[in-house]
Formats: structure tokens, sequence, C-alpha cells
């Protein structure tokens, strides 16, 4: 009997063992699928119908932009930071703005990013976004001068 409960004993710690190491290898490949670091680039688009100008250096996302039904629209600032992942980059927008950028998941080819744009103290917008990797996300924003901000959000893993 007593030989009984040993190998019942040392066959339940093998595989309690066994169960430990597969959840760590689990872990560690879940890990290594994780980037270490987001580049992110962030255009700010002052989209009007004053005139009917259309900045050459916006015409890789000329369909995206067509959706919001603008005459006009002007590249004002563009800027890119690397991130590492969950830290935050923060941006000036423009109009005494800020716009803060938070990797959250990558998962199957796709980036969350935790978006909060502010204006003074004041938050205008706090939102979660799901890009693929490499691509863009266009967000209408506040009023400015003649028209709106368009804000081009864009992550890359590195």
């Amino acid at each position: 009997m007593m030989k009984f409960k040993k190998n019942l004993i040392r066959k339940i710690l093998l595989f309690s063992l066994g169960v430990w190491i597969a959840a760590y290898g689990v872990a560690q490949a879940g890990q290594a699928d994780s980037p270490k670091s987001i580049q992110l680039k962030i255009g700010t688009i002052l989209a009007s119908n004053e005139g009917k100008n259309f900045d050459p250096r916006l015409s890789a996302m000329k369909n995206q932009l067509n959706v919001f039904k603008y005459q006009s629209y002007q590249l004002l600032k563009e800027e890119a930071k690397v991130v590492l992942w969950k830290g935050n980059a923060a941006f000036e927008i423009p109009g005494g703005r800020s716009l803060t950028v938070t990797p959250q998941e990558y998962r199957d080819n796709r980036i969350s990013l935790k978006v909060r744009l502010m204006k003074g103290d004041q938050p205008f917008l706090d939102t979660v976004v799901r890009l693929r990797n490499g691509g863009r996300f266009l967000l209408g924003g506040p009023a400015h001068e003649t028209g709106v901000l368009i804000l081009s959000i864009g992550a890359s893993t590195r």
C-alpha cells in the first residue's frame, strides 16, 4: 500500500511538472510574438471646403480621405516616434491639443492602440483603435481654423 502511494505521488508530481513546463513554454512563445517596440506615425491634416487643394504628400491615403467629403486636404504636421511596448508616446497637435498613444495588444498581425486626444486638461477623445501591422487609421477630429483636423495614426512593429 505504501509503495502504491509513493508511485501515485511521483506520477502526480511528474504530471504537475509537465503541465508547468508546458504552460511556461506557451507563455514564452506568446512573449516571443509580442513586439519590443512600435513605430508610431501621426499626421495632422486640415480638411476644409475652402478651395480644392489636395496636398500631394497625402496621395497614399486619398481614397481613405474621400470618406470625409471635404474639398481640400492639407498636411499640417507629420511626426514619427518609436515607443516601447505598453509605453506612451505624446504628440503635439495644432490648436493647443495633445495626443497620447499607448500600444495595448498585438494579436493576429493587428495592433491595438489606446488613443487619447486632449485640449489642455480636458479630454476630447479617449478610445482604443485596432489596425493591421503597418496600417493607418484616420480619425476625424476637432474643428480647426476654417475646417476640421483629421488625424492619421499609423503603427508598425519593430
